[in-house]
């Protein structure tokens, strides 16, 4: 199981990284192309503000000069000829003296009354026809030049910047948004961005946009996504052939346990008078697919140092029972069945309830279950492992030490164990 996660962890993992880097670029492309469009959208309302300029620079001169009828043609022709410009108007001592409309009309109203600023934003309720507009001031000597921008011009400046980017033209403390209206506003409240013109005295707003977005993701980096899928894939793909090649002997004796690798052989144990069969003793053998089989002396100290000796002692006394069963009819009474048992599975939990099953497939006859206990591990050091030896003694399995005095024990193991045979 681990080796089959790690893999695929790993491809989730890489695959998400990528994921990541893609969205965080598009985000900074998204950042940049909103910044750019407000940038050229600057440089759209400045151009019209130029004229405004030159408009009121044309007034200044007519002023100067009085407002004669020469000179009201002049801010009649200046206003037709530049096509983003209302009107333009002339104030002096507080009074409208002269304007670009016919009869010295005004569109707005009360003119006279305009704080004097720049620029300023009037909503539809300060013209006579209703439609905001952009308002362009300049001082001259004993009043102003007041010249007013067409909403309509500004408003397809903004509406058609992006369709990505909303937009909005901030002058003071008034925007004037992409459907024409004209509402207050403040600085302070805005939780977006603003872009400022180096030549005018107004700003773009524009809202930032969302560091993760699933729609820009799919339509703009689709491909990429494709990439790093593969890539992912491709990488998991290795890693798991790697972590097949280059697992540890432990890894590969667990497999052998989980896939039942792990087979028993039959030793016969036989009467030396009678030369009939007494019994057998269960050998554990590893019979592996690719490298044939893998002496005991060999798996057998791993998987005690590793603790796999119990799933493999269990697995074992299963397939024995699995395959003695059958032939329990025709085997003598008290039949003897050996069974390698180490000191560790002993002292583990679950030990009694394993060797009860065991004895639990062979039931119905007399057949004689004997435990032998190796002894690469100190026995008698352990009280736990003792008691439980003795339980099973009393249940009625024999208890054999084997290899005696070649291991850790030695006589002392007869006064505490409920020793039946050496071996």
């Amino acid at each position: 199981m681990r080796n089959v996660m790690i893999p695929i962890l790993s491809a989730l993992f890489l695959f998400l990284i990528g994921i990541l880097i893609i969205n965080w670029q598009l985000w900074q492309m998204a950042k940049m192309n909103n910044v750019h469009t407000a940038t050229v959208s600057i440089q759209k309302i400045e151009s019209i503000l130029s004229e405004a300029v030159s408009a009121a620079n044309t007034a200044k001169r007519v002023a100067e000069q009085g407002c004669t009828s020469s000179g009201q043609l002049a801010l009649g022709t200046e206003a037709a000829l530049k096509p983003h410009l209302r009107d333009i108007m002339i104030q002096q001592q507080g009074q409208i003296i002269c304007t670009s409309l016919p009869g010295n009309g005004v569109l707005i109203v009360h003119p006279e009354t305009l704080p004097e600023k720049e620029l300023m934003l009037l909503p539809g309720n300060q013209l006579v026809n209703g439609i905001p507009v952009l308002v362009f001031q300049m001082p001259i000597a004993g009043g102003r030049i007041i010249v007013s921008v067409s909403d309509a011009h500004l408003q397809d400046v903004i509406a058609n910047a992006s369709n990505s980017v909303d937009l909005g033209l901030v002058v003071g403390e008034s925007m004037f948004t992409r459907n024409g209206d004209v509402s207050g506003w403040k600085a302070a409240s805005w939780t977006g961005s603003l872009t400022a013109s180096s030549q005018f005295p107004f700003s773009l707003a524009w809202q930032p946009p969302a560091f993760f977005s699933l729609t820009r993701l799919l339509h703009q980096g689709w491909s990429l996504i494709l990439l790093i899928l593969a890539l992912s894939l491709a990488v998991g793909i290795l890693i798991r052939r790697y972590k097949g090649k280059s697992t540890t002997f432990e890894d590969d004796l667990r497999k052998a346990i989980l896939q039942g690798e792990i087979v028993p052989y039959y030793q016969p144990i036989v009467n030396g008078d009678t030369g009939g069969l007494y019994g057998v003793e269960v050998l554990a053998r590893w019979k592996h697919p690719k490298s044939g089989f893998i002496p005991p002396d060999v798996f057998i100290p791993i998987a005690e140092r590793s603790g796999l000796i119990i799933p493999l002692t269990k697995g074992l006394m299963a397939k024995v029972v699995t395959q003695l069963k059958p032939l329990l009819p025709k085997l003598p009474d008290g039949f003897h069945i050996g069974v390698n048992i180490s000191a560790r599975h002993i002292d583990a939990p679950s030990f009694l309830g394993d060797c009860r099953l065991f004895g639990k497939g062979f039931q119905g006859k007399a057949v004689k279950l004997v435990l032998e206990v190796t002894e690469r591990e100190p026995l008698i050091d352990n009280p736990h492992l003792v008691e439980n030896l003795n339980a099973l003694h009393n249940a009625g399995f024999v208890i054999a030490l084997d290899d005696f005095g070649t291991g850790y024990s030695g006589l002392s193991c007869l006064n505490a164990l409920a020793i039946d045979w050496l071996c």
